[in-house]
């Protein structure tokens, strides 16, 4: 084996190994480093989908020095040390030095405002990506916000996750420090402060009323800061947990109160505390799609326009961020970025893209875990959807048919319906053809 040309920094965490797992599905070697060689090890051994794969184990101490060292030569490098505001920068420092592409999963909102006011340009003159929260969030909030702006006259956005799944110790440090530390909205163009309070809202699918948060004020109000027509964008959080939700907001208003005019330091030292206070001990199970079910939600506004879009939680929290850090990690591998710089992950991959790449991974791909198949794997099934959906592309370039692409689990039939070659919508000419089809293709069927 060569030398891998992608690293994993913090592989032996938990969104590492997920992310380690996607890599060697697709077939990509990497490196994984981290300051304890011994549990990288251990750890990647526990990843069963990791045998046969091609990767190597590599210690490097976390300083710029090493990290340089350890990613000259490399194309891309996925940060996963978190909280970014307390441990990023060396990374971040040692990517540019190397002329590496940069990923990394954060949530903090303040560590996004720094890439941007101080890396992007740096990083955009080398040709170089800049991919700050390469996750679900912020990027499901993305896809439906982008949809949402197909409707001319949208100048809003209202978004929310609702989420259910239990956060990992790093995660667990990032929120409580970004839950404590300031959370911007955007508001007619200008970064309004959220108030040290919970907001209640009702996401679809529930009749409880949940409390949410700004989680830190969210990736989208950063980068739609710049955009010609959206001028106000807010971003909240759900975890259906409102004896938790309560407890977050009881300890923003206690760092509020006691440690707003402390040093960074000590600002650092005390959320890091309380977050270990309830981090997850040991080693988490993987997410169960039936239980870590997401849920975004997207309305927008303009002085006549009003649309809403949802997106199903289609690759549940951490196998989301393996996902899409994998697949975008390809993309830039094969240099079939889009765009380079600060930006969102998906401007690199391509919004219709990466959302077929979170269905191979998500309610599909479930599915065919769950129901035994005589004929259909994932691969099989992801592969055959991508053929059909080329030989349309190509034998039926100017029809303006709708065509079902037919996936039969044995027990479940499955009919996609696809969108015309030349639209990036459906309209109701399109869903009355479809269904007309779908409609005899169901006929004669006694199951």
């Amino acid at each position: 084996m060569g030398t891998p040309k992608v690293v994993i920094y913090g592989a032996s965490g938990y969104t590492g190994k997920h992310l380690a797992w996607k890599l060697a599905a697709k077939g990509i070697p990497f490196i994984a480093a981290g300051r304890n060689k011994q549990r990288l090890e251990e750890q990647l051994k526990s990843v069963p989908e990791l045998k046969g794969a091609e990767y190597q184990v590599v210690a490097v101490e976390h300083d710029e020095a090493a990290l340089t060292k350890l990613l000259e030569g490399k194309t891309v490098v996925h940060n996963l040390v978190g909280p970014y505001m307390q441990l990023g920068k060396p990374v971040l420092h040692a990517a540019l030095a190397a002329g590496c592409h940069y990923l990394d999963c954060t949530g903090e909102q303040d560590w996004m405002y720094l890439l941007k006011a101080e890396y992007a340009k740096k990083f955009a003159d080398r040709g170089l990506a800049l991919l700050a929260a390469s996750g679900p969030m912020w990027n499901l909030g993305m896809i439906a916000a982008e949809t949402v702006l197909e409707t001319p006259g949208i100048d809003s956005l209202d978004i929310v996750y609702t989420l259910a799944g239990v956060p990992s110790v790093s995660s667990t440090l990032s929120f409580m420090r970004m839950c404590c530390q300031p959370q911007n909205h955007l508001v007619n163009r200008q970064r309004v402060l959220w108030p040290v309070e919970g907001v209640l809202v009702a996401p679809p699918g529930l009749h409880e009323v949940q409390i949410a948060l700004p989680w830190s004020g969210g990736g989208e109000a950063v980068w739609y800061e710049d955009h010609a027509r959206v001028h106000t964008c807010s971003t909240l959080v759900t975890f259906r947990n409102n004896a938790f939700m309560n407890m977050v907001i009881a300890r923003a208003k206690e760092f509020a109160a006691n440690y707003r005019d402390k040093s960074r330091e000590e600002q650092e030292a005390v959320t890091n505390k309380w977050a270990m206070e309830i981090a997850p001990q040991g080693d988490l199970p993987r997410e169960d799609w039936n239980l870590h079910r997401a849920w975004v939600t997207c309305h927008g506004r303009g002085t006549t326009q009003v649309r809403s879009v949802g997106v199903p939680g289609v690759a549940v929290g951490y196998v989301g961020s393996g996902a899409i850090g994998a697949f975008v990690i390809d993309t830039l591998l094969r240099g079939q970025q889009k765009a380079v710089g600060f930006v969102p992950a998906m401007h690199v991959v391509g919004r219709q893209q990466l959302v077929e790449e979170l269905n191979a991974h998500g309610v599909l791909g479930e599915l065919l875990k769950l129901i035994p198949t005589s004929q259909w794997s994932l691969s099989s099934a992801t592969s055959y959807a991508r053929m059909f959906r080329g030989a349309v592309n190509v034998h039926a370039r100017d029809d303006r048919e709708p065509y079902v692409l037919k996936f039969d689990l044995d027990r479940l039939l499955i009919l996609a319906l696809l969108r015309p070659a030349d639209r990036d919508h459906f309209t109701l000419e399109d869903l009355y053809r479809g269904f007309r089809t779908v409609s005899k293709m169901l006929e004669g069927r006694a199951d």
